[in-house]
């Protein structure tokens, strides 16, 4: 089997499969690299598509991390225009129960990691 081959089915396999635990269960979740940059930024009041884009991500990558939080819960869809229909992403309780998390991250990053530091703390 070749290494792609090999990477391809690794990332296609469940974790939690493997590692029956509640970190591997979550990481499935929100262990994507953009996943938590998201949340972080629908805690600090991110809304739309446009809004969510201005971190970098690339379009198709935030419509699948999107669609992929919505599916968990994480995140609701709220049409806020019909002509054309547009969304917007409305953090669950389950999505504000994870501020917690993004400000430990937040914090072990200012403490651990060298860099400018243009975030600002999520409201809670």
């Amino acid at each position: 089997m070749t290494q792609v081959a090999m990477l391809n089915e690794m990332q296609h396999a469940k974790l939690s499969a493997q590692i029956p635990c509640p970190i591997a269960r979550t990481l499935e979740i929100v262990g994507e690299w953009w996943t938590l940059l998201i949340v972080r930024d629908a805690l600090l009041g991110a809304r739309r598509f446009d809004e969510f884009r201005a971190t970098g991500i690339a379009d198709n990558i935030l419509t699948a991390r999107l669609k992929k939080l919505v599916a968990a819960g994480i995140l609701k869809k709220h049409p806020y225009q019909q002509h054309p229909l547009r969304y917007e992403y409305l953090l669950t309780p389950k999505g504000r129960a994870l501020a917690p998390v993004v400000l430990s991250l937040r914090a072990w990053g200012k403490q651990f990691t060298k860099g400018p530091d243009r975030s600002d703390a999520p409201a809670v």
